[in-house]
């Protein structure tokens, strides 16, 4: 970059992208089909990926008053009466008072690899997103090298590299302008009736 100044203002463009996109603050079903390539890309959402998914495996969930769904049986049932076949069919809280027949409280949750689902966060990608992270480290290290040696060592410059492709389109121009540019040059000996014709 010319100067720290500008060097900071990108850095902290893509470290907020690279944030908002991860993942977590915002699920991947939510971002906008153009925005969901930042989500694959930010290294946030293997790193999170993996510290979640690493730390919080299994862990069981405790619900809140707030989080509960509290609601009434109908008339002489119990909350497990009531909600049984509703278990049945896979239900995926637990209820905290089965034998009450009023406020039935339940707790969507009964773990926390429910809750990560819904961040696309998988205990079972641990190693994957370890291996991810992996790859962005030693990606950084080359990178970060070989940008060092073309622009410090062998001081490459932007102006210097535009001037390779400026080159090209500037000899593509000539070519299509002698392919398509019409010749006034005299006819050939013994043709001076074809003068009309390019030659």
């Amino acid at each position: 970059m010319p100067d720290a100044e500008t060097a900071g203002n990108i850095a902290t463009l893509l470290f907020s992208l690279t944030l908002t996109f991860n993942g977590v603050l915002q699920p991947p079903s939510a971002l906008p089909g153009f925005w969901i390539f930042m989500y694959r890309v930010s290294p946030f959402t293997y790193l999170i990926g993996g510290w979640a998914g690493t730390g919080l495996a299994g862990r069981a969930v405790q619900c809140v008053r707030n989080e509960l769904a509290v609601f009434n049986p109908p008339s002489g049932q119990t909350c497990m009466a009531y909600l049984t076949p509703y278990f049945e069919e896979g239900a995926p809280g637990q209820l905290y008072n089965p034998s009450a027949t009023s406020n039935c409280e339940y707790c969507p949750l009964r773990n926390a690899n429910q809750f990560l689902a819904a961040s696309r966060v998988y205990p079972s990608q641990r190693w994957r997103n370890l291996g991810i992270g992996w790859a962005y480290i030693v990606f950084n290290l080359f990178a970060a090298i070989l940008l060092y040696y073309l622009f410090r060592v062998r001081r490459v410059s932007f102006v210097g590299l535009a001037k390779g492709p400026a080159r090209v389109a500037d000899l593509m121009a000539v070519c299509f302008r002698r392919m398509f540019t019409r010749h006034s040059q005299p006819p050939p000996p013994g043709k001076e009736a074809e003068s009309n014709k390019i030659y």
